[in-house]
């Protein structure tokens, strides 16, 4: 575990730093680290007109992008278990978006498209929203988070059946946010945002016009339909802009959400010592938004330790006592991570105890 960890500290260190920036393309040596994150930028409201010349590029990684085709599309290799938020730096007369921030768990990330408004419909949006915009940047003063409480049908499908079934919302819908903040402001049938409504329309558009900075996780509900939840990853700017077919995408009976979207979190080390007052293991969790750690060790298949602890954005080492009646050698740490949407990711570790 402690190789597997300063392997990829190293890998994320020389991306951050520019020393190592990967083509839209590449795979050589990496593969095995890392997976793809692709998709297509369009105009907002304007699915048939395509973006190219955009850059993708990564808040958490900054030396890391891509740049769109002429149709739109765009790959990008980014590292395998870590928190990821794209963004889009677009051509002249659009404005940059950022995506939700997903966590990616050994697989590509397919369809991250690029709803990007052009200037008009960022100007009037931001009219109708009452965004305080900052003169200096011609930004939000605070952030702005976007969805879509978009259909089973538009997911896993190629960008022109996903365009043939526009509009593409669930309509009575309702979405929360944790921490709760002020909002949401549901758009109607017009695909324009409207104060008087109470649920989405058959648009299925979203919108929270003034969030402060932090990380919030929205869920979305309605009677008769279960939606994924996602994480919004704000600072002062930032739009972001969790569009289909991700974001509060519909979950068909029984099926779970997609793994990127949940529990931006991971462990990346263990450890286990002795002192005085006695032995503990820790686990180094990272995190980009508010998360439980459960951890049980476990020796023989008898449990021998415990905790459960809440943590947020950052890097938090949890100390879990081990029973004195505990021996020393193998044992099994199991850690869950839970998001506040109450998904859950597990993942088991070997460590050693030393003698008590």
């Amino acid at each position: 575990m402690k190789t597997k960890a300063t392997l990829r500290a190293l890998l994320l260190a020389a991306i951050a730093t520019g020393a190592l920036t990967l083509p839209a393309s590449a795979s050589a040596g990496l593969s095995a680290d890392t997976v793809t994150i692709s998709g297509r930028a369009y105009a907002f409201n304007h699915m048939s007109t395509y973006l190219e010349g955009a850059v993708i590029k990564v808040r958490e990684l900054p030396g890391l992008s891509a740049t769109t085709d002429a149709n739109g599309d765009y790959v990008l290799e980014v590292p395998d278990d870590t928190n990821v938020t794209p963004y889009i730096d677009p051509p002249d007369g659009y404005n940059e978006i950022d995506l939700q921030t997903f966590h990616t768990r050994g697989e590509d990330i397919e369809n991250a498209n690029f709803q990007t408004p052009a200037d008009l419909e960022y100007s009037l949006l931001a009219a109708i929203l009452s965004v305080p915009i900052d003169d200096a940047t011609g930004r939000p003063e605070q952030c702005v988070i976007v969805t879509t409480a978009s259909a089973r049908n538009v997911r896993g499908v190629d960008y022109e059946t996903f365009h043939e079934r526009t509009p593409h919302g669930v309509p009575g819908a309702t979405s929360t946010e944790s921490p709760a903040i002020d909002g949401p402001i549901y758009f109607n049938e017009n695909v324009i945002p409207d104060p008087s409504k109470t649920e989405t329309s058959e648009d299925g558009g979203i919108v929270w016009s003034v969030v402060p900075a932090g990380t919030y996780r929205i869920e979305t509900s309605s009677p008769d339909t279960r939606f994924a939840s996602f994480l919004a990853t704000c600072e002062n700017g930032r739009v972001v802009n969790a569009n289909p077919p991700w974001g509060a995408y519909e979950l068909s009976p029984g099926e779970e959400p997609l793994g990127a979207s949940v529990v931006a979190a991971s462990v990346t080390g263990t450890s286990a010592k002795a002192t005085r007052k006695g032995r503990t293991v820790g686990v180094t969790v990272e995190s980009g938004e508010a998360t439980r750690v459960n951890a049980v060790l476990r020796k023989g298949g008898k449990r021998v330790g415990h905790a459960r602890v809440d943590i947020g954005v950052g890097t938090k080492k949890v100390k879990v006592p081990v029973r004195p009646a505990a021996g020393k050698g193998k044992a099994t740490l199991s850690v869950k991570l839970r998001d506040a949407a109450t998904e859950k990711v597990t993942s088991d570790h070997r460590v050693t105890l030393p003698p008590g």
